[in-house]
């Protein structure tokens, strides 16, 4: 595709979601509450973590080294620095996989399981490690390179299964197609044969537009189906998408951040035959606004989230977002959720007002008049000290008929270097919904070869509260 071409297809996507009004769909609302309080989760076994050594602002590396050999996890400590998780389960054992990143020194993707609902984890694999080996020079530096593969997804095509990275290289990420490595699961290799060290000369995906990374797949559909988002850095000042003046985000009021961001993040939706060729079939509408500044819009949507059916047809989707308080386009400031009847047209019943988890309650003046946000409680509670600053990365996996577990990524402070000591987290919290789900997204659809309670039929399970 050609730039003319490409500059053409977002003009036509920002125009339909500047002027296609939300369908008027009769959407009563899932209802969800919280099963349990949002639990910090812990790793045994794996890499370096940031609490074996005491890690700070002072010390960034602080063990990750000794005697020029990088250290692993020697016992379970915080599960930290990890994020952006990807979750299925077989039964009520989870498998996991994560962005492991040590600000400034390393990125790989990390397997392991889980079987407490989240709360810890057993480390089973780790690939693509971009800085394997390499040490720091002292405790007190970084190795400055966190550019690898990351934001892991997993999906199932026609028999084949599919690993699917963003290349977050300056002028690869949000450009690029996603990296694809395929996988043939073994006993303690989850995610065989994807190569130890970083491999960006692996296969991508072609037809996604400026792809940030797979939102959810639809469960059951065929050809398979996804929604992801496409970002255009800097797009809403720079031809051919620039916005109006008042329509781009003034500098951060709330975080401590340098300048406003001024990317657009556009919720798409694409199928596939193959699981590398895609063919894009436009954005969605109502999940966010690429034009709103106000405190309490929805401008971002992340690239993480989980997409159910319910017994009444209704789509579900669990979705992160964030605005121009955050200083930034990933999506950051809530958990939410917002249903569909036919998958396009989406209306938001958990927003950045009445979340369903949020970081910490803020008081800003729009207009003159103070705002206050969230407005209402989250449904799993106030935020907690280790998701004061970031929420973000939703995963649900379904454990009975209504109840389920949602994986999250948690930040102390809301940029990395704030506390090199406590930030790139994960978090878990039991969720109930009102509504009997009978499909889900990252349900697995294949058996788990760790695993050999996979054939159990979650539909049949009793609710587990």
């Amino acid at each position: 595709m050609n730039k003319q071409t490409l500059s053409f297809h977002l003009l036509i996507a920002m125009m339909v979601l500047l002027v296609v009004p939300v369908s008027a769909q009769v959407i009563k609302g899932n209802v969800w509450t919280a099963e349990s309080l949002p639990q910090q989760g812990h790793i045994t076994g794996g890499p370096w973590t940031l609490q074996q050594r005491g890690a700070s602002n002072a010390a960034p590396s602080a063990g990750y080294c000794i005697n020029g050999v990088p250290q692993p996890n020697p016992g379970t400590e915080r599960m930290s620095p990890y994020y952006f998780a990807f979750v299925t389960n077989s039964g009520k054992t989870m498998h996991g996989f994560f962005d492991y990143r040590p600000r400034n020194s390393n990125e790989a993707i990390v397997a392991a399981t889980s079987t407490d609902f989240g709360q810890t984890w057993q480390f089973t694999q780790e690939v693509l490690e971009l800085n394997r080996g390499i040490c720091p020079a002292s405790d007190n530096v970084d190795l400055a390179s966190e550019a690898g593969l990351g934001h892991p997804y997993a999906m199932t095509v026609n028999g084949r299964r599919f690993l699917y990275n963003l290349d977050r290289r300056p002028g690869q990420v949000d450009v690029s197609g996603l990296v694809i490595h395929e996988l043939f699961p073994e006993p303690g290799a989850p995610l065989n044969p994807v190569p130890a060290t970083v491999d960006f000369a692996a296969q991508r995906t072609v037809g996604l537009l400026n792809p940030d990374g797979i939102i959810a797949e639809v469960p059951g559909s065929s050809p398979k189906t996804i929604l992801y988002v496409q970002k255009i850095l800097n797009g809403d000042k720079t031809a051919p998408t620039a916005l109006p003046l008042a329509q781009q985000c003034g500098k951060p009021v709330a975080f401590n951040e340098p300048a406003a961001s001024h990317d657009i993040s556009i919720a798409r939706m694409a199928s596939t035959e193959d699981g590398i060729n895609f063919t894009d079939l436009g954005p969605v509408n109502g999940l966010n606004d690429i034009t709103g500044v106000g405190p309490t819009d929805i401008r971002y949507v992340g690239p993480r989230g989980t997409l159910m059916r319910f017994g009444n047809g209704t789509w579900g989707l669990i979705f992160s977002g964030g605005n121009c308080l955050d200083g930034d386009s990933d999506a950051f400031h809530f958990l939410g959720f917002a249903e569909s009847t036919d998958l396009r047209n989406w209306t938001v019943i958990n927003g950045i007002q009445n979340p369903i988890a949020s970081t910490i309650p803020l008081t800003v003046v729009f207009n003159g008049s103070p705002v206050t946000i969230p407005a209402n409680k989250p449904v799993v509670g106030d935020s907690l000290g280790w998701f004061n600053g970031r929420i973000y990365g939703p995963t649900f996996v379904q454990m009975g008929e209504h109840d389920g577990v949602m994986t999250f990524t948690g930040y102390h402070t809301p940029r990395p270097n704030d506390d090199r000591g406590d930030t790139r987290g994960i978090g878990s919290v039991r969720l109930h919904s009102s509504q009997n789900i009978v499909a889900i997204s990252n349900g697995d659809d294949e058996q788990n070869p760790d695993d050999d309670s996979q054939n159990k039929d979650r539909g049949q399970e009793k609710d587990d509260k």
